[in-house]
């Protein structure tokens, strides 16, 4: 039986000497697409909004007020009109080519991102995301069973492979990308995860498009592959994170 995706990147990320790990709404896409969908067709209700902002519910039952509420068909056609950054493409068959296992993270859906990937030519690539299953359903394949503040666990994947010895490079922008980047070796970030960084003290490279980061791992892949890059991440693991 041939490996998904998924299975493949476990079989050749856990130890390797490098990984990439990669946010997709407002990384990859140039927009955040599940808010794009969830603003346009099922706007999230205040009351459940405010929740979330303070910290009182996690992410799933917000998704469930909005993003379940909406018709796969319309949310695809608005997928079809993003467009994800020109420098990714390369990036993704430089990694291919020297050997870096890559992975999507994302608390969106595979709905859009599996239709956007492909679409570009990159369905290969493994991704880590919640699904929409139909209208008033979804499902967190990739869920943490301690804690739901988040549906996708991006931080159980980045702790997986640090546990394995790998060095791990995390690419990303917003609130679930803090608690993965606590368990990465070099954060590239912008908005609202390089604003953290810079709370917490925690050294990044600024994060402007993959054909930068792109040209900063070319230029020193050995000093990335064997730990000495600098500046290294310094974050600590978000309280909220349990395992």
């Amino acid at each position: 039986m041939t490996a998904t995706p998924i299975e493949g990147f476990w079989a050749r990320a856990l130890g390797a000497p490098l990984v990439v790990l990669t946010d997709f709404d407002f990384t990859i896409s140039q927009v955040d697409v599940g808010d794009l969908i969830c603003e346009t067709l099922a706007p999230y209700p205040p009351g459940p909004l405010a929740r979330f902002a303070r910290g009182e519910i996690g992410i799933r039952p917000l998704w469930m007020e909005s993003f379940a509420r909406v018709e796969a068909s319309e949310a695809a056609a608005l997928a079809d009109q993003v467009a994800i950054d020109p420098g990714f493409p390369a990036f993704a068959a430089w990694a291919g080519t020297e050997g870096i296992p890559l992975a999507v993270v994302s608390d969106g859906f595979t709905l859009y991102i599996d239709r956007i990937l492909g679409r570009e030519g990159l369905g290969h690539l493994p991704v880590f995301a919640n699904r929409y299953v139909a209208k008033g359903e979804l499902e967190w394949p990739h869920g943490n069973p301690a804690c739901d503040h988040c549906g996708c666990c991006k931080a159980a994947v980045a702790r997986r492979l640090k546990e394995s010895g790998s060095h791990i490079v995390y690419v990303g922008d917003g609130m679930t990308d803090l608690y993965a980047s606590a368990f990465a070796d070099w954060v590239f970030a912008k908005a609202g995860l390089a604003c953290y960084m810079r709370e917490q003290g925690a050294p990044f490279f600024p994060f402007t498009g993959f054909a930068d980061a792109l040209s900063v791992l070319r230029e020193n892949l050995d000093r990335f592959r064997n730990g000495t890059m600098a500046p290294r991440n310094t974050l600590r693991p978000h309280p909220r994170c349990r395992f």
